[in-house]
């Protein structure tokens, strides 16, 4: 039976609340991911800038930002190969990690909406069986967003200048504005696909499919449910802005905007991502007809 958004939201917070071990995955995730940009910031300190610190006498303790941003710039143009190997290593791997755990987390949802109640093993057989998938199908989502860049490539070849371009952009009217209007192009083109994609990934880990069959389906459910899923973005992008109008009444208020610092990152990685993905879950499970356990018809439910 297909549900409407409201109670879609209402029994996602339900399901969310009476399992909130759905939110293990993402921290997990925040986690190991922040770990590993940790320690590949001490590598890349330890291997690149302290042999150059070194090389010209200066003390760490004592340099200043502009020499600092100078050695920087020093490593960067004498290395770039190498670090952009590194970087481009870093990323895959951290998008592979989050592949892992977002597979776990849909899983978990789905079994959550299925029969009640969610375990962390769900958590390790669901990303187990997709995360390949799931990874294959996020570097093809990556490609899809990356190929709007079309739409700024008439603004880079007006621009006979570059350098002028960075520095007085004023003084290249015409090319600017070409650039902007490319740049929002393409901001709009990312915008749209996510939108249109939205249920990819969710119908992959469901259906346990392929990323082409994953990529075909999710266009399709998007095609036949429209209004649902902007709602759903609508709804979700309010909540974003409503938290971020209350950091910002809070921000003047110098105990409280430390408080409210830890608190953002908490709701933003406990909170909101688990939320979002029951929702998108339920979404998909009650328009393709997949049965909802309904907590509500429990006997001992108040």
């Amino acid at each position: 039976m297909q549900q409407d958004i409201g109670t879609i939201i209402n029994k996602g917070f339900g399901t969310w609340t009476r399992n909130l071990n759905i939110s293990l995955p993402f921290i997990l995730n925040f986690g190991i991911n922040g770990l590993l940009a940790l320690m590949a910031f001490v590598v890349f300190v330890a291997v690149f800038v302290m042999p150059e610190l070194s090389s010209i006498g200066l003390d760490p303790a004592n340099i200043s930002p502009e020499q600092m941003l100078s050695i920087l710039s020093s490593v960067a143009i004498d290395h770039m190969i190498l670090i952009i190997a590194g970087f481009a290593f870093i990323m895959v791997l951290m998008m592979f990690i989050q592949s892992y755990f977002t597979a776990g987390a849909i899983g978990m949802s789905k079994n959550a909406m299925e029969t009640g109640d969610t375990h962390l093993n769900d958590m390790f057989f669901y990303g187990n069986q997709n995360v390949v998938n799931l990874f294959l199908t996020s570097i093809l989502l990556a490609l899809i967003m990356f190929a709007g860049i079309i739409f700024v490539v008439p603004g880079v070849l007006a621009v006979e200048n570059l350098n002028m371009f960075l520095s007085n952009p004023e003084e290249t009217a015409a090319s600017s504005v070409l650039f902007a209007i490319g740049f929002l192009a393409w901001m709009l083109y990312i915008l749209v696909a996510s939108v249109v994609l939205s249920i990819v990934k969710y119908a992959l880990v469901v259906g346990n499919l392929d990323p082409m069959s994953a990529l075909e389906i999710g266009f399709r459910f998007f095609m036949g449910n429209k209004f649902d899923i902007l709602l759903v973005w609508l709804i979700l992008i309010s909540i974003s802005v409503l938290i971020g109008i209350i950091g910002e009444g809070i921000s003047s208020v110098p105990v409280l905007s430390t408080l409210w610092t830890f608190a953002d990152i908490a709701i933003s990685v406990a909170v909101i991502p688990p939320l979002t993905t029951i929702w998108w879950t339920r979404l998909y499970l009650s328009r393709t007809g997949r049965n909802i356990h309904d907590v509500s018809e429990l006997l001992d439910y108040p």
